[in-house]
Formats: structure tokens, sequence, C-alpha cells
């Protein structure tokens, strides 16, 4: 009969093994499970080891862009009924006005610029994102918008499993997109709409546009916002076009500093050998 005690001594003894080895081989710059554990309770600890260029990145990039009075100008103050009211969008809202929710644009302003910097983030590292609008008033703006940037656009009906089941609906496998921009959260139906729960179901980021009548747990960087009006749209995509080329720019500058950073080394190298 087997030690049960022995058994378990020896995955301990080859952990602790493995661990001696890790801290040994392991680099200054790369973090170990204590940081990584910290890291979870803690995202700036883990600062020091993302990348430099995301770092320090400018976090008034975008200050000058985003401003209360275009804000107001493009109607973005402007909500639903208050009969539509979303309990959940009670924070976003500075009052209402002959029965109509009023966004406090002071934090429609806060929230737009944390995700303005995602998207540039994203855009820095190659990502692709895939706008997502079913207001019909703004369907050709917002697919005309994303065919200049490079990027992909959905504004008919979504089908089901269009992310989840991609063999089914495409004949196989797909490239999905990295974010999901949505330009307004609900369907005609009033119901959420479907690339939501896709996007969650393949863990997928969302940046979205939240209207007093729209749920904004569902996304991962809400917006409160007018979704509705075509002005306010076309500002809101503005400010998208704008972050994501700003992170293509960043990138292709970082990659030429490092192409020539590489070709310098290589020269310093075969000078050395002469």
């Amino acid at each position: 009969m087997t030690d049960c005690r022995g058994m378990a001594s020896v995955p301990m003894a080859f952990e602790q093994k493995v661990s001696m080895a890790q801290q040994q081989q392991s680099m200054a710059h790369v973090p170990d499970r204590e940081t990584l554990r910290k890291g979870k309770v803690s995202p700036t600890i883990l600062k020091p080891y993302i990348d430099p260029t995301l770092c320090s990145s400018d976090p008034n990039a975008f200050e000058s862009e985003v401003t209360v009075g275009r804000m107001f100008d493009a109607r973005v103050h402007l909500g639903h009924k208050v009969g539509t009211l979303n309990d959940n969008m009670k924070w976003a809202l500075y009052g209402e006005r002959l029965g109509i929710c009023v966004f406090d644009l002071e934090i429609t302003r806060h929230y737009l610029l944390k995700a303005l910097e995602f998207v540039r983030s994203v855009a820095f590292l190659g990502g692709r994102f895939l706008f997502v609008s079913t207001n019909k008033s703004s369907m050709l703006m917002v697919e005309t918008m994303a065919d200049k940037l490079g990027q992909y656009a959905h504004t008919r009906h979504w089908q089901p499993g269009t992310f989840t089941n991609t063999k089914s609906v495409f004949g196989g496998p797909i490239r999905l997109p990295d974010t999901v921009i949505l330009l307004n959260t609900l369907t005609s139906a009033m119901e959420a709409h479907p690339a939501l729960v896709d996007s969650a179901k393949m863990c997928i980021p969302t940046v979205a546009i939240v209207d007093s009548n729209s749920e904004p747990n569902y996304v991962c960087y809400p917006i409160p916002g007018n979704d509705d009006s075509v002005e306010s749209v076309n500002f809101f995509m503005e400010m998208f076009a704008k972050a994501i080329q700003k992170g293509r720019a960043e990138s292709d500058t970082f990659l030429e500093g490092a192409k020539e950073k590489k070709q310098q080394q290589k020269r310093t190298m075969g000078q050395r050998r002469h």
C-alpha cells in the first residue's frame, strides 16, 4: 500500500525545485509570482512591467478635444424621457428638464477620456475594432468611418453565434475583433444588443455609448450620453477615430525607433568584430 503522505510530498518537492529554478533564471524585468499575486489587488504594481510607451502615454492627449462645450453642441447631454430611465444610469444624470433626462457632461467627459485612452492603447498594439450600430440614421456614417480607418462595422441584424459559432456562420474559424465599439446598446425591441452578450462570452472588451434607458453593467467602458442623435454619434465616432489614429501613429514611431536601434546594434557589433 502506498503512503499518501509520500505521494503528497513528491509534487511539493517538485514544485519547490521548479520555484527555485525559476527564481535563478528569472530576469529583473520579469515579474515573479508574488508580484503577479499582488497585481490582482493593486494593478499599479505591474506598471514597471508594462510597455514603456503605454506607461508614458499623455493623460491629456484628448483633453483639448473632449470639452463640455463641444459635447453640448453635439447634443450629447440629451437622454430619453424620465419614465424610461434605467435605475443603473442615475449616477450619470445632472437632472431632468421638461420630462427629459439630462446627462452630467463632466461625468460623460471623464468616462469618454478613459475609453479613448483604452482605444488608443489597443490601436497601438495593432488591435482590430468592430463598430456596431442599429441606428438607421447613422448607419452609413459609421460604415464609412470604419472603412476609412481600415476597421470593420456591423450595422444590420446581428445573427446569433456571430462570435460564438463562427464555423456555422462563416464556414470556418476567423479572427475575432480585439474590441467592440457599440454606438447604441439596445435593439429596436429595447433589449440588450446580442453583440454585448457574444462579446462577454468570448471575453472581448466593449466600449459603448449608454443612454439613460440603457444597462451600463454589460459594458467594459460605458460612456453615458445620447446614442440617438446623429450629431452625438458623429461626435463620438470622430473621437474614436482620433484615438485609433493616434495609437497607430505612436505604434509606427515606436517600431521605426526599434528598427533603427536594432540596425545600430548590428553596426556596432560589426565594428567590434573588425
